[in-house]
């Protein structure tokens, strides 16, 4: 959507020019006109403008005058100058300023349309994500903490995208896809969270991934993480780029090695620094990437069961074998699918069914494998998922209109561990069915809002139909209105209203002895003129034409 504000003092001339470009539906402007250069500054206050359609000459303030204030408030405003042949001075004057085009006012409407087209062109071409790469790169330059941050914990999360090496590269990770890792995992245990707000909070955990990174990273690669359950997650490579299996194998013994004798000290120089106890666990081996995610959840067993001991544990984890004071791979199985299902709440906002389905399908796999009498696990495991099921249905309003459609307590209810794949089984059914009635639930929202525009439109043909007008009625965003309203009606909103002020414009000549003048202020147009000229163009035929030729075909019939 372009909004276009056309300034000229003479009303007869801004009413013909807006009118004229409202028939322009293919350029999908948004219009708006102004009686002098004072009133298009209070416009230009309000709103952003793309292109200014402006007569040079204005008593007050002219043209060149509305220039400079449009370059201090919106700087790539196009301007389109209005000129006469004596106007060379004001031409000379707006002609070196970048983005102003001038027009002669006697080379008819033709060419100002050409002229529009070719501006109009102009400002899209500017949005063409050409003009964006380098603002979104260095975008991207100043988030790449916060981005990698959230990329390495899903991949702890169990992550085992395809296209890995992509996004180490745009990520701009300074690890290597192609070797193993070595993971390391750390619980911060803090009395002070009442006590630390957000900024509080983050900077306690930049500080103790520095602490770790500084430590182990003259020996090794290392980049770290914390998510928001104080879980520190510390990924190591060797420092170097490729190697053979048997000079791999050395190399991660040798880091781990170091990192295992470096903890201690990392302990004392976090409690020195910042007064927190944290507890580490480490890697006995390393491991594929694909292997990440059960590593961690493996790690974050370990602290979380043997950190009762002590609030500064420090453990070598075996990657291979079960602990022996509960089942061990159990437990990593369990901790994997709760990691994994931290997206389900994303892959329900942003529609992905298929990948919510497979983290069901995964998490039914683990509950069946899980003994009998391991209640409390199976339990976790569903309820996680049930609840981000009813967390959806009330982000989104379906469970209080879907209540028939939706047996809310056969989901919240789970009669025992034997019937818990079966609940999962009905969770599954109930994925694709809550994301159609969701989808109905956009389309009904829309709808609404499509037939109040209509409506509105119909019984004020002969007012201020802008979009501006229209949106400020719904409050909505103009360029999201217009685009919404195509979307859903397959027209623009300024087609829309041309229909409509035609279809009633012909009923009138048809059916009544209104003027031709009444009609078209009926039908919202300022001049009889102008009314003429778009309806010869809609119906091959001027009103009066129209008029007798439907009165001649009404008398045959009678």
């Amino acid at each position: 959507m372009i909004r276009l504000l056309i300034v000229d003092d003479e009303q007869i001339i801004a009413d013909g020019l807006f009118e004229t470009l409202q028939q322009l539906g293919h350029l999908e402007l948004d219009l708006h006109k102004a009686y002098s250069g004072m009133d298009a500054l209070k416009l230009l206050h309000d709103a952003r403008f793309d292109v200014v359609l402006s007569d040079i000459r204005m008593p007050g303030m002219n043209g060149l005058e509305l220039l400079r204030h449009i370059r201090s408030t919106w700087a790539d405003c196009r301007v389109v100058f209005l000129t006469g042949f004596n106007d060379f001075d004001y031409v000379y004057e707006a002609i070196q300023n970048q983005g102003v085009h001038y027009l002669l006012k006697t080379e008819g409407y033709p060419k100002l349309i050409s002229v529009i087209e070719s501006v109009v062109e102009d400002v899209r071409a500017s949005r063409q994500w050409s003009e964006l790469v380098v603002e979104v790169n260095e975008q991207m330059e100043a988030a790449s903490q916060v981005l990698q941050k959230e990329y390495l914990l899903r991949l702890a999360g169990g992550d085992s995208s395809a296209n890995r090496e992509t996004q180490f590269v745009q990520l701009k990770l300074p690890l290597n896809p192609q070797l193993p890792v070595l993971l390391l995992a750390g619980k911060i245990r803090t009395n002070r969270d009442g006590e630390l707000d957000y900024t509080g909070r983050s900077r306690l955990g930049y500080s103790i991934q520095l602490i770790v990174e500084r430590h182990l990273s003259p020996a090794m690669t290392v980049k770290s993480a914390i998510d928001d359950l104080n879980r520190l997650v510390c990924f190591l490579q060797p420092q170097i780029s490729s190697i053979d299996a048997e000079g791999a194998e050395k190399a991660f013994e040798k880091i781990s090695l170091f990192a295992a004798g470096m903890l201690d000290v990392i302990q004392q120089a976090i409690e020195l620094s910042v007064q927190v106890p944290v507890s580490f666990a480490i890697a006995d081996r390393s491991v594929s990437w694909d292997e990440a995610g059960r590593a961690f959840a493996r790690l974050q067993y370990a602290l979380d069961y043997r950190t009762s001991i002590d609030a500064e544990m420090i453990v070598t984890v075996d990657q291979t074998s079960e602990d022996d004071s509960r089942s061990g791979a159990d437990n990593e199985e369990v901790r994997l699918i709760l990691n994994k299902l931290g997206r389900m709440d994303a892959c329900l906002d942003e529609g992905r069914a298929e990948e919510a389905l497979t983290l069901l399908s995964q998490a039914k796999d683990v509950v069946a494998r899980l003994p009998s009498d391991d209640v409390g696990m199976s339990m976790e495991i569903y309820y996680r998922i049930a609840l981000s099921l009813l967390s959806y249905m009330n982000r989104t309003g379906i469970a209080g209109r879907q209540e028939e459609e939706i047996d809310l307590s056969r989901l919240l209810r789970a009669e025992g561990p034997d019937s818990l794949p079966f609940a999962i089984e009905y969770a599954m059914r109930l994925i694709p069915e809550l994301l159609e009635l969701r989808q109905h639930e956009r389309d009904r929202s829309a709808s609404q809002v499509i037939n109040r525009i209509k409506d509105y439109i119909a019984d004020n043909l002969a007012g201020d139909v802008s979009l501006t007008r229209l949106a400020d009625i719904v409050y909505f965003n103009p360029a999201y209105l217009s685009r919404l309203f195509k979307k859903t009606t397959g027209i623009t909103i300024v087609d829309y209203v041309h229909e409509l002020r035609m279809k009633k414009a012909i009923f009138l000549l048809e059916d009544t002895d209104m003027k031709i003048q009444d009609i078209s202020e009926t039908v919202g147009f300022t001049s009889a003129t102008n009314f003429t000229r778009f309806f010869r163009k809609y119906a091959k035929s001027t009103p009066y034409e129209y008029r007798d030729a439907a009165r001649a075909k009404k008398s045959k019939m009678d």
